[in-house]
């Protein structure tokens, strides 16, 4: 409305006589509807530089989305190259699987697998990768099955001290720390020591690693030693595995 206004009084004074008296008004006007027109100019001007900006934005955005995506192709990429060369280093047979979930049907420290009886998987098959011991199967379908892992608070396996033999039984604690408990005091365990599966077992194959120990002290009783060890698999990253076939569950 402004405007309009403006464009009204300049059209009049236009058609007025060419006096001072008038070229003075005029002039003010002129330099203020001059004025009035560039502080307007500015919002198409700016609208412009929004769309623009948008635009950018949004390219920005699926270029940042490609990234993540070929970063998890090559992560994936890595994980696998060091699960082929465990396999290619070891002389047993074994089933590739993709953790397709998690922990469900009451079952704690649980994996869902996309493999079942189809690809040869069998009740109690040792699962592991290239750092060493995950679980056992307990549940198998025709195409998927379930994995209890070391995480389990059920979970138990025997198991010794790789250097100095000392054997015991691993179990669960919190996070990826485990108890081998059943040492008796003055055996020779050792921080940093490799604790591995015995072999004496149906089910686990000697040799397999499980932790490493980082801590040792006398129980309460003080005719035990309380050993802790840290698991050499992080559960909360596995997502690929192995089942172990073995003579006893082909």
């Amino acid at each position: 409305m402004c405007l309009g206004c403006a464009i009204g009084v300049s059209i009049l004074l236009m058609s007025l006589d060419q006096k001072p008296l008038v070229q003075f008004p005029r002039k003010g006007f002129s330099n203020a509807f001059g004025f009035l027109q560039e502080s307007v100019s500015w919002i198409p001007r700016m609208t412009k530089v929004y769309r623009e900006n948008q635009h950018l934005l949004n390219q920005l955005s699926h270029t940042a989305f490609r990234e993540d995506q070929y970063q998890e192709v090559i992560l994936e990429n890595q994980r696998l190259r060091k699960l082929l060369e465990f396999k290619e280093r070891n002389l047993f047979e074994f089933i590739p699987a993709e953790v397709i979930g998690r922990g469900t049907g009451g079952l704690p420290g649980s994996i869902h697998l996309n493999i079942g009886s189809k690809d040869g998987c069998r009740k109690n098959m040792v699962l592991l990768n290239d750092k060493g011991l995950i679980g056992k199967i307990v549940s198998v379908g025709p195409s998927t099955s379930i994995g209890q892992l070391v995480t389990d608070p059920n979970f138990r396996v025997s198991a010794k001290v790789q250097r100095s033999r000392v054997l015991g039984i691993v179990r669960w604690m919190f996070g990826n720390i485990c108890q081998l408990d059943g040492v008796v005091q003055r055996s020779d365990v050792q921080i940093g020591d490799l604790i591995v599966t015995s072999g004496y077992s149906n089910i686990y194959h000697s040799g397999i690693a499980i932790g490493r120990v980082f801590e040792i002290a006398p129980d309460k009783e003080g005719l035990f030693l309380r050993i802790l060890l840290r698991t050499e698999v992080d559960f909360g990253k596995v997502e690929e595995v192995f089942v172990l076939k073995t003579q006893d569950n082909r």
